[in-house]
């Protein structure tokens, strides 16, 4: 397992679910060392996406660290596509393994730069946009309401010390007119992320009015993840049949000028504040 190859997005994954679960496990990085017969310095390249690791010692890994089935699966299917670019398998289980593998790598990173047309990053949800967001119909199960403190419990990075989340989001105007849930809803929506950006310095949030000229994100969701010291930025677009993710540099290298331009276009961090403010006391 030498240092130095080529890091994937899905390499990256497997390293910081790996990491999420020694932790869980309460297990130290020497037991794992010892387990594989490696050095505690390549068991930090594995959880870092610096080193790949085999299936066999990823396997010793996962039993080590008591991993659930689904979530067993789940990881040796996304290793596979580290090493060879399977098709990616989605588990079972109240929370998804690809949630969970998500939520890793929300946890992982030390800034998040997000845009989309028309919803706000899961992190800027508060609990009745979120669950309208999730049930749509109005339905919610017992499963689904896991999923929905799983989800909510993710904004504790945002707040998390010493280094909280920097997060900087984009959103177009139409997010704040969508009717998700019912003006109730919408309102308590925009007073959340009102208040976040007033209370939290790492928290920013732009609206791109609706009469900003064209852009190359136009359509998409995306969101742009920096991780820790040494390790490269990795970029992901939201589509209906879930996350793609790009490690490339010209890949991310390109998200990261469309998302810039999108900034550009969009209103400055106070007047998008006071927009949201202003169209919440309408409601």
């Amino acid at each position: 397992m030498a240092v130095g190859q080529r890091r994937t997005a899905e390499r990256i994954q497997v390293g910081a679910t790996l990491k999420r679960m020694r932790l869980d496990g309460q297990v130290s990085r020497e037991d794992a060392a010892e387990t594989l017969g490696c050095t505690v310095t390549t068991i930090g390249n594995i959880e870092q996406g610096r080193t790949k690791i085999s299936h066999g010692d990823l396997t010793a890994l996962l039993k080590l660290y008591g991993a659930p089935d689904d979530q067993v699966d789940d990881l040796i299917q996304v290793n596979r596509e580290a090493h060879r670019g399977l098709t990616r398998v989605r588990g079972g289980g109240d929370i998804q393994p690809h949630q969970r593998r998500a939520a890793d790598l929300i946890r992982g990173a030390q800034a998040i730069s997000f845009y989309s047309p028309e919803l706000f990053h899961g992190l800027l949800q508060c609990e009745p946009y979120a669950r309208a967001v999730m049930a749509p119909s109005g339905h919610v199960t017992g499963v689904l309401e896991n999923r929905l403190r799983f989800r909510l419990d993710q904004a504790e990075v945002l707040t998390r010390e010493p280094d909280p989340l920097q997060l900087w989001a984009v959103v177009g105007e139409a997010a704040l007119r969508k009717n998700i849930g019912g003006a109730e809803v919408m309102r308590a929506q925009l007073r959340h992320v009102v208040r976040l950006c007033r209370e939290l310095p790492n928290v920013t949030v732009q609206v791109l009015p609706l009469g900003a000229r064209e852009h190359y994100l136009i359509g998409a969701t995306v969101s742009i993840y920096r991780l820790d010291e040494g390790l490269p930025r990795i970029a992901s677009v939201d589509t209906t049949l879930g996350d793609q993710f790009f490690e490339r540099d010209s890949a991310v290298s390109d998200a990261v000028a469309n998302f810039d331009d999108v900034r550009t276009k969009a209103l400055d961090p106070l007047t998008s504040v006071d927009m949201m403010g202003e169209l919440a006391d309408s409601l």
